[in-house]
């Protein structure tokens, strides 16, 4: 099994779990933010490789089978695959792309961030904020974990209390306008059925725990007279860190090793970027006629 393909196929399970509907609420305790973004981006990676190559390939394949299958099985014992296993990659697809739609639906999927106050913990939650919206997920919550409670009164954390203090009010400031909920560090570790339901009482109380605390528009277009704008929500991104192309009816957005491909909408497909700004947290890119 190549690397990451476990995972994939766990995210196609979990998706076949969705439309069974037997359970109310699916969880995915996700893998570090550089696995979980290439897995994200795998349906959109599949769809550039099956529009560019598969497609053609299996258009020419279908040709001139019945011209290489007489010549091709006398020589080499046995017969070309079937038009069915010559199919599986795609079907596999758009599985995937199945997956994705529910993924980057807002009102089906969100993303619950953990952090702890900490500098370099608080600049990785701010990244994946970022990366997430790049592909279209979007965030409703950050948990800021293993906050240090008021009651420990060892001077030996009173240092740490005091940073934290500073950490967490940034974090109710970077990351506003997402609700931000605090969990304090327990004095054992949150194992079992019944550490679960502790924690759970302190992070959600009396609150049904699978609401959707917010909802982020994390791509739109917006026309103004005769132009438009592809609007794209990328939190605490500087302007200079995004590299932008356009190669046909796709646009090319990277940050830093992150990319994605968006497929425009036939609006936007004939025009050409004609300039792009930061504002209040979007990247707003600029169409018109070339």
């Amino acid at each position: 099994i190549l690397p990451g393909m476990d995972e994939i196929f766990s995210l196609v399970r979990m998706k076949r779990h969705y439309d069974e509907g037997e359970y109310d609420v699916l969880i995915i305790d996700s893998a570090p933010t550089g696995t979980a973004l290439r897995l994200l981006s795998l349906p959109e990676v599949a769809g550039w490789y099956m529009r560019r190559l598969y497609k053609p390939f299996q258009a020419v394949s279908a040709a001139l089978r019945p011209l290489v299958e007489p010549i091709f099985r006398p020589v080499a014992g046995f017969s070309l695959p079937t038009q069915e296993v010559m199919d599986a990659p795609y079907e596999f697809y758009e599985q995937l792309e199945a997956l994705e739609k529910v993924l980057t639906d807002p009102s089906t999927t969100s993303v619950r961030l953990v952090t702890n106050p900490e500098k370099m913990v608080i600049k990785e939650s701010l990244r994946a904020h970022a990366y997430l919206s790049l592909y279209n997920v979007g965030t409703d919550m950050v948990v800021a974990n293993r906050i240090i409670p008021e009651s420990v009164s060892d001077p030996f954390f009173q240092r740490w209390k005091d940073q934290q203090q500073q950490y967490r009010h940034e974090i109710h400031e970077n990351f506003r306008p997402l609700p931000v909920k605090e969990v304090p560090l327990f004095s054992e570790e949150m194992c079992g059925l019944a550490a679960l339901e502790r924690l759970k009482e302190t992070l959600y109380g009396e609150e049904d725990p699978a609401q959707v605390y917010y909802k982020e528009t994390t791509l739109r277009v917006v026309q103004e007279k005769d132009t438009y704008s592809l609007e794209v929500y990328l939190p605490g991104i500087p302007k200079d860190q995004v590299e932008l192309s356009k190669s046909s009816d796709e646009l090319n957005i990277r940050i830093g090793n992150h990319r994605r491909n968006l497929v425009l909408p036939q609006a936007l497909a004939a025009l050409q970027p004609a300039g792009a700004k930061m504002e209040d947290d979007y990247l707003k890119i600029r169409f018109a006629a070339a």
